[in-house]
């Protein structure tokens, strides 16, 4: 996914990345961090049923890498399964699927500071907040929204959206939840952050999965495509659906190819999408692609606000430690580092 405020330090951790020169990271396995003012969170997945999920740490005033933060400052293990994190403030909202629950850390400390249940038997996956007190999260198999009183940390009602929810972005004062069917559905349901119900649902690519807002206001659709396990070559591909939030039209659908499921996108515009074989380059201000940015398979994406650097995971075999890839906007590799198992999701704090 972010308390800003830069600190001494900051100047020239700015100057190493216009100079293209980053130390090596240290890693620290279970280092307690003194956090800085800015860093990067990795959301490690973890095995389902293994409760093994964890919180990595980049410090990006130090370059110092720590492991499993979550556990070594709160003596607890975070729980089954890290889909995301949002910030919100001075807190980090991290939603532990197979727990049913939303950890919440004090960003300057990573105390745990409470818990959301989101009760028996939900599937909790992505998390979008309305405002300081209302959020919305996605139920994957109850086919809801999960509606949160955040300062009551508790779950006040529910949204019926479509097939099995995944992503889930705020614009324009509705909320937009891809409905992914388990790889058949085809369908966004537009949510009135207003009334909390479904004013409109909106027909996309197939297998709908992560929804990003553009700087410009567009909201993008990521369509992972269906999959034929008989004969891949019946397979369909990805696509990026663009919708209008002014008016929830379908104004433009950009090829991706391959299976996709993100996209991480800069401030300037620039996202980037990883496909089967690489991570696409997509200009969001005229929806195209333009090119390869790298080249190779990842299974999460982050771009970093301040510098454009984009941060692209690699799960490896999902039995091992994952590890984490900082490239330059231009392609340069910065660092490399090794984080928790299945690194899924990025959360910037600023």
């Amino acid at each position: 996914m972010k308390s800003r405020a830069y600190v001494c330090g900051c100047a020239a951790a700015i100057l190493s990345f216009l100079t293209g020169c980053v130390k090596d990271p240290v890693s620290a396995l279970r280092e307690v961090p003194v956090p800085s003012a800015r860093g990067v969170y990795i959301i490690n997945q973890g095995n389902f049923g293994r409760a093994n999920s964890s919180l990595s740490y980049y410090d990006l005033v130090s370059f110092h890498v720590y492991n499993d933060v979550f556990t070594a400052v709160n003596g607890k293990n975070l729980g089954d399964v890290a889909q995301g994190m949002t910030i919100r403030g001075s807190s980090g909202y991290v939603v532990v699927n197979n727990s049913q629950k939303i950890e919440i850390i004090d960003l300057a400390t990573n105390l745990n500071t409470g818990t959301i249940p989101t009760g028996a038997g939900s599937s909790p996956g992505q998390m979008a907040f309305v405002n300081d007190t209302l959020a919305l999260v996605t139920d994957l198999y109850s086919n809801a929204l999960l509606v949160v009183n955040v300062p009551a940390r508790r779950v006040t009602g529910s949204i019926t959206v479509g097939a099995n929810p995944a992503g889930v972005a705020i614009a324009g004062g509705k909320a937009y939840v891809s409905n992914s069917g388990f790889g058949s559905g085809r369908t966004v349901s537009v949510v009135s952050v207003v009334s909390l119900s479904v004013v409109q649902t909106v027909t996309v690519g197939d297998n709908p999965g992560g929804v990003q807002v553009t700087p410009s206001g567009a909201v993008y659709v990521v369509c992972t495509g269906s999959y034929d396990f008989t004969d891949p070559a019946k397979d369909t591909p990805a696509r990026i659906t663009v919708i209008d939030p002014s008016s929830d039209v379908v104004t433009d659908s950009i090829f991706i190819g391959g299976h996709a499921t993100d996209i991480g996108i800069g401030i300037d515009g620039i996202g980037y999408v990883p496909s089967s074989a690489a991570v696409l380059r997509v200009d969001t201000r005229v929806h195209k692609v333009t090119g390869v940015f790298k080249e190779g398979s990842y299974f999460a994406v982050g771009v970093e606000a301040a510098s454009g650097d984009v941060y692209l995971a690699d799960a490896k075999n999902f039995i091992q430690p994952g590890t984490v890839s900082v490239f330059a906007p231009n392609g340069q590799l910065r660092t490399q580092f090794d984080a928790g198992l299945i690194p899924g999701a990025f959360a910037f704090k600023r």
